[in-house]
């Protein structure tokens, strides 16, 4: 497999050539209900580790309360786990998945799981949650005093319950200490994919990103909703929604609002007043905030020239998305870039 970005083949054979023969271990909390995704995105991100260099990678473990050793998950797929009474993690990573309220409250009401936990946790050296595991640390004191975040459905309750913990709404991850906190589902992978970045570096951390088909490796501050997302989301069933999407694959082209009216059918000043209505923004602005999230996307994935960014965000030149950049990030490109690439080692 072809290998490129961050130095391609040369920087991960370099990076992963020298790295440690000892398995770091990773214990998740299963329960029933739990999500399914919490639970296999970041534990398919640790198993790729192994098989893509000469290191050990992760030795995984799934814990649950039910003597059986079966738990059911949010899917109705059965997961199979070590008891609690049988196996104690000892040291290493702890991860805590997610679950909607009643099966979650559920597991925070067994105390025989919530004293395993509680040793668990202090046994460990970093404690991570998914989603709405983030409740799990708050009830153990894990969450005092420092930065959080949970799914975006969850946020205000996590805060509720837990006042000293400073509860953020626009961040995909964080990591504060030896905590470490995620949005919902599919965040895990990121914050997975972050924690192998600091075990094992960025060459090993992308290259799993690659396999696994994951558009990029997402840094923790990013927004829990994509610009395209939030305003398809805001588009609703309406057939604006399709306006993004079809502008998302075209955004190296040039594009006007004449353009955009065609494809829907509609006069320049109907969608004008649609877009208002809708995005809050004008039909160019909403073209602009496309390209600006494409080229954001592609600075920290990709390391071509900031022309060639330009010209496959539809912009005509380097300056003209560095001032367009700059106007909407407050940070030039290259500042940009710089700064993901420092946190990515």
């Amino acid at each position: 497999m072809a290998r490129s970005g961050l130095g391609g083949c040369d920087a991960f054979m370099s990076e992963t050539a020298n790295l440690s023969r000892a398995p770091r271990d990773v214990a998740f909390l299963v329960y029933e209900g739990v999500e399914i995704l919490d639970v296999a995105g970041p534990a398919e991100v640790f198993a790729q580790a192994a098989r893509l260099t000469d290191a050990a990678g992760y030795r995984l473990s799934y814990h649950c309360a039910d003597p059986s050793g079966h738990v059911r998950s949010s899917a109705g797929l059965d997961l199979a786990a070590t008891p609690l009474d049988e196996a104690m993690p000892g040291g290493g990573t702890l991860v805590l998945p997610g679950a909607d309220l009643g099966d979650l409250e559920r597991a925070l009401a067994d105390p025989v799981l919530m004293h395993w936990l509680h040793t668990a946790a202090e046994r460990s050296t970093r404690i991570a949650s998914v989603c709405t595991g983030a409740f799990l640390l708050g009830a153990l004191g894990k969450l005092d005093g420092r930065r959080a975040t949970t799914h975006w459905v969850g946020l205000d309750e996590l805060a509720r319950r837990h006042p000293e913990a400073r509860v953020e709404d626009a961040t995909l991850w964080i990591r504060d200490g030896e905590i470490w906190t995620s949005a919902g589902v599919l965040s895990g992978v990121d914050l997975a994919l972050a924690m192998v970045r600091t075990d094992y570096g960025a060459a090993v951390a992308l290259e799993i990103a690659r396999r696994l088909v994951v558009y990029l490796v997402r840094d923790g501050a990013q927004s829990q909703f994509s610009a395209p997302m939030d305003l398809q989301a805001r588009a609703g069933r309406s057939d604006l929604s399709s306006l993004v999407g079809w502008l998302q694959s075209r955004l190296d082209q040039r594009i006007g609002v004449e353009d955009m009216a065609e494809h829907m059918a509609t006069s320049v000043r109907s969608l004008h007043r649609r877009c208002r209505d809708v995005f809050d923004r004008t039909p160019s602005q909403l073209l602009t905030e496309l390209r600006l999230e494409q080229a954001r996307a592609l600075l920290q994935e990709e390391s071509e020239p900031l022309g060639r960014i330009a010209d496959r965000c539809g912009y005509a030149s380097a300056s003209a998305l560095t001032k367009a950049f700059t106007h909407r990030f407050g940070v030039a490109p290259t500042r940009f870039r710089e700064h993901f690439r420092a946190h990515a080692h």
